[in-house]
């Protein structure tokens, strides 16, 4: 989930779901928000939250070096993965009901529509100087909420929601900048966004499981144009896409297999 949140166009919701871990994982951010004693909920978010900083911090610069030397195998090792995984998330929801499509397909567009929204990551503007007022601030916690979407849903990637929302250029440079003030306004955002987007996802799972399914295997259908567009347009680096996309499937084979597996044991 660590490395994915590195790729632009990847979340690490996408990662949870592959590997089997996201329903556990929306329960457990949901019962420690509720304050509630539970030991193994505690332990499995501290085991999640230990496995995504260490990556972070250790694979960051190999992620990097990738994307920009080799980003055909980086971006086709993604797509493979992704990709492979669709039918194991399909598997989850109830066959020969058509509304599954109808709610596929707005997971579909809704990825689209902010790939084309958003734009490149990867580039920022020139723009004025930092500001610390209240106004700012408190707009640095709404992106904050909105992007915290993006640990959450599949499919969905932070960049996406923070160059919609004009924000960043501002929060990477407070990154960068060790700017506390600004960090500490988007974490609370990021914060409360964690725990009401989760809530609101386990009512979803239990109630409408098969039509929440269908949507989260559309925010997944909907990411694969995106990171191929970022791979490169031009013709030699699809035999580059391809070939990582194959060793991408290979991974998703072996990792929805192990999901599986965890969803057997719980």
């Amino acid at each position: 989930m660590g490395i994915a949140n590195l790729i632009p166009g990847v979340s690490g919701g996408t990662m949870a779901l592959i590997g089997g871990i996201y329903d556990q994982l929306i329960s457990s951010i949901n019962s420690v928000a509720s304050l509630k004693k539970n030991r193994d909920a505690v332990f499995f978010l501290l085991t999640i939250i230990a496995g995504i900083t260490i990556s972070i911090f250790g694979f960051s610069h190999l992620i990097s070096m990738a994307m920009e030397r080799i980003p055909g195998y980086t971006y086709g090792c993604f797509i493979g993965l992704v990709g492979g995984s669709i039918p194991f998330v399909m598997k989850r929801r109830t066959k020969g009901k058509r509304s599954n499509y109808l709610f596929m397909l707005l997971g579909i567009v809704l990825v689209v529509l902010l790939t084309f929204t958003a734009g490149d990551p990867g580039k920022v503007n020139e723009t004025g100087e930092v500001t610390h007022s209240i106004g700012s601030l408190v707009y640095d916690s709404i992106a904050g909420f909105f992007g915290a979407a993006s640990m959450i849903l599949p499919g969905l990637s932070g960049a996406f929601i923070l160059l919609i929302m004009n924000e960043y250029e501002r929060i990477v440079n407070a990154v960068s900048s060790m700017d506390i003030l600004i960090l500490l306004f988007t974490a609370v955002g990021i914060f409360l966004g964690i725990i009401l987007i989760s809530r609101f996802l386990k009512k979803l799972l239990v109630k409408f499981p098969s039509a929440t399914f269908s949507f989260l295997a559309g925010l997944m259908i909907g990411s694969i144009p995106d990171l191929a567009l970022r791979a490169g347009t031009y013709p030699e680096v699809a035999f580059r896409v391809l070939g990582g996309a194959l060793f991408g499937l290979l991974m998703s084979f072996f990792l929805s297999k192990a999901g599986q597996r965890n969803d057997e044991e719980m």
